[in-house]
């Protein structure tokens, strides 16, 4: 596998992805299903120590839905629209692609502000 290039001066080192490959099997002749069924690849990127990236940027990346960050900061994309492993692994390096581009053109929001509690100034009766 080749570095992923983000866009111009942004590139992901292949010591930052991983891959792995599933088949879902499911059905009685699972030999069958097997030959039949395409390969399912989920491509992960792990943004600790990756020099490219800035602190915002990363912030913007880890708080993006779509990526699915997990807390050890792993994004993961999956792809199974094609037959082939090897598309379905190009198809999943676009989409990650994508997704980062669209993951650093958004600002990240702030959390919504908690609403008040009464505490308890709000238990005291008043006579």
């Amino acid at each position: 596998m080749e570095p992923l290039v983000v866009r111009q001066g942004l590139v992901i080192p292949i010591d930052h992805l991983s891959v792995s490959f599933t088949r879902t099997l499911e059905g009685a002749d699972a030999a069958e299903v097997a030959r039949t069924t395409p390969s399912t690849v989920e491509l992960r990127f792990d943004t600790r120590g990756c020099s490219g990236f800035d602190p915002e940027d990363l912030r913007r990346i880890l708080a993006f839905a779509p990526l699915r960050a997990d807390r050890r900061g792993t994004v993961r994309v999956v792809c199974g629209d094609f037959r082939s492993r090897i598309k379905n692994l190009a198809g999943a390096r676009e989409l990650l692609r994508e997704l980062l581009v669209e993951a650093l053109r958004h600002p990240v929001e702030a959390a919504p502000a908690p609403r008040p509690k009464r505490g308890r100034a709000g238990l005291i009766k008043h006579e």
